[in-house]
């Protein structure tokens, strides 16, 4: 990866319990043509042999964590490591459960950013490992994510916000807004970080000309659906409180009181009913509804950023 006057990007991603889709994601990268890049993994407290996998790549600057940050405590861990350590002019926020698919994926997010200052933040074309195309920028709400990628949205457009399983954030905005608000565990964090980033005048651009695979909500699928409650109902309750207009906020109340009886077995299907189960755990479920709307309410108007500035070294 020999510097060709190009600007230095740090692919970060978070780690857990990853297992062969970490495997995948680095392995993939390799295709990558981008002439100065960086890939640093962070470890978030993994009880399977993802170090073990991520050791293998070389090329790759591991961090092992002690305990789970949750993927924004750990995302900015990493954006605090890398800034002070290779001194980047981009962060790349990945998912683990991304495929890379093209040579050129990453120049030309980085293309698009250099076009202009005030381009903050950029996401690509995400699809599923079937070929279906996932919500891709925050004006494309799909009720079902049954459409096919047909090259229909091989454009490049500013939109409201992106996405961030694969999300290119240039330094000033690192600078001026910090990393993400840990007050989510995960979700809707990454459209919150668009949102406060056009507050502070950056804009955010969706290319579909570059293209990765996202597998797509494996925490969702590789852990305790009452865990991800807990954490989802919190997240969409305090987004919604801070970024929308209190009917949809109301709205949002609402279907999270819902959730604790039903939820779908497939989150990117269709509501039918053979899409949805019932929850036999309803008494905590609804411990934690509450819990996340008190927490909601409280801490809507507080962004909460860990300072991780004690780091010096690859093992934290």
């Amino acid at each position: 990866m020999k510097k060709k006057n190009q600007p230095l990007v740090c692919i970060v991603i978070v780690n857990w319990n990853g297992g062969e889709k970490i495997n995948n994601c680095l392995k993939s990268l390799k295709k990558t043509k981008y002439p100065n890049y960086k890939v640093v993994v962070l470890d978030n407290g993994s009880s399977d042999d993802s170090i073990k996998t991520i050791k293998k790549f070389k090329e790759v600057f591991l961090l092992k964590g002690k305990e789970n940050l949750g993927f924004t405590g750990g995302s900015n861990l990493l954006y605090q490591f890398v800034i002070k350590r290779f001194n980047p002019d981009y962060v790349c926020n990945m998912n683990n459960d991304i495929v890379t698919v093209q040579q050129d994926w990453l120049s030309l997010m980085v293309k698009e950013l250099e076009k202009e200052e005030k381009r903050g933040i950029c996401g690509n074309k995400l699809v599923f490992p079937d070929g279906r195309v996932q919500q891709l920028f925050w004006d494309r709400q799909p009720k079902e994510y049954n459409e096919k990628d047909n090259g229909q949205y091989n454009f490049v457009r500013e939109v409201s916000a992106v996405g961030g399983a694969n999300i290119l954030i240039k330094r000033s905005v690192l600078e001026i807004i910090g990393g993400t608000d840990e007050n989510y565990f995960y979700g809707p964090d990454d459209i919150d970080y668009c949102f406060r980033a056009k507050e502070k005048g950056f804009k955010i651009v969706y290319t579909g000309l570059s293209k990765s695979v996202h597998v797509g909500s494996f925490s969702y699928k590789s852990s305790s659906k009452d865990f991800i409650y807990k954490h989802q109902s919190y997240g969409m309750i305090l987004f919604s409180f801070r970024h929308e207009k209190f009917p949809k906020a109301m709205k949002m109340v609402f279907n999270q009181f819902v959730r604790i009886f039903l939820t779908r077995k497939d989150p990117f299907r269709s509501k039918e009913i053979s899409n949805f189960y019932f929850h036999k755990t309803v008494i905590i479920r609804t411990f934690y509804f509450f819990n996340s709307l008190v927490l909601a309410i409280k801490n809507y108007q507080n962004v909460k950023i860990g300072d991780y500035s004690y780091l010096e070294n690859e093992t934290v």
